[in-house]
């Protein structure tokens, strides 16, 4: 059979990154589930919703600040293939790290097809730089800015690292203190040959540009922290581990979590468990630990 991209036909190709398929009844277990638990963390703990960080409608964020002004502040960016979902899924981050001391911010973004890869970059980027010059209003301390992202939000997590702070946004080049990219994508190479390129209508050139693995943090190396599932899909696998080399070899001070036994999407309900591997670790990246 013919290979579409390495030693994998299309249909190999797109098993390996098949988030969905991997999992049972997603749509009817998971989305739900992230839904009312986000729900109920809105109810639960207080702050500001919907607040624009950027001039379009889509750049909004919810915060829930932490008790104690002087706070670090988290920044998490959500996942969903970057086609899919928006902060309202994604409250239940906050569900243990805003009790632990944290300020967290969560954001929405624009969504392909309606916009290019490029954009969504863009947009985060504009979050992290929004946070670092208002975090002080809600509480959060701008020098302890902390940003993690689940799935596509783990690639964007890792394309805000490969950001240029300084030459971009006139911002301290240490602007990110430490990063969580989870169960993320870090090459798009075979995302463009994937059933995902229907949407991410990716070229050659936009291919590379929006790799966190060949756009390596330029300046400035914080800390990382890089986990997956140990029953993610076999592509999440492979560019995690690459990601992690990577890193390493640039100098980067990397901590691999491991999550046996965790499929894809579970892996986001350690952000509310106390006790998980993760959220320690995320936890002590903070200094709350």
């Amino acid at each position: 059979m013919t290979k579409v991209y390495g030693n994998r036909t299309q249909e190999e190709l797109d098993f390996a990154y098949n988030a969905r398929a991997s999992v049972p009844d997603f749509e009817n277990t998971y989305l739900p589930g992230f839904t009312r638990d986000s729900e109920r963390v809105r109810k639960a703990l207080p702050g500001p919703r919907d607040v624009a960080y950027g001039p379009h409608r889509d750049q909004v964020c919810d915060i829930f600040p932490a008790e104690q002004a002087g706070a670090p502040v988290h920044l998490f960016i959500h996942g969903g293939y970057w086609r899919m979902l928006t902060k309202n899924e994604n409250s239940y981050v906050a569900d243990v790290l805003t009790p632990a001391g944290a300020t967290v911010m969560v954001n929405t973004y624009s969504l392909c097809p309606d916009v290019h890869i490029d954009v969504i970059v863009r947009q985060c980027r504009d979050f992290i730089a929004w946070a670092y010059k208002n975090a002080h209003l809600y509480g959060g301390d701008p020098r302890r800015l902390y940003i993690s992202g689940h799935s596509a939000g783990g690639h964007l997590t890792g394309m805000m690292l490969a950001t240029d702070w300084e030459a971009d946004y006139g911002l301290p080049a240490d602007v990110v203190k430490g990063a969580a990219p989870i169960s993320g994508l870090f090459d798009m190479r075979p995302l463009r040959q994937a059933f995902t390129n229907e949407w991410l209508q990716l070229s050659e050139m936009a291919t590379e540009r929006n790799s966190p693995l060949f756009n390596l943090p330029p300046k400035y190396k914080c800390p990382v922290i890089v986990s997956y599932g140990g029953d993610d899909p076999i592509g999440f696998h492979e560019q995690s581990d690459a990601y992690i080399e990577a890193l390493k070899g640039h100098g980067v001070d990397v901590t691999y979590v491991p999550l046996p036994g965790l499929d894809h999407f579970a892996v986001g309900n350690e952000y509310m468990k106390a006790d998980s591997p993760l959220t320690k670790a995320i936890l002590a990246q903070m200094g709350l630990a």
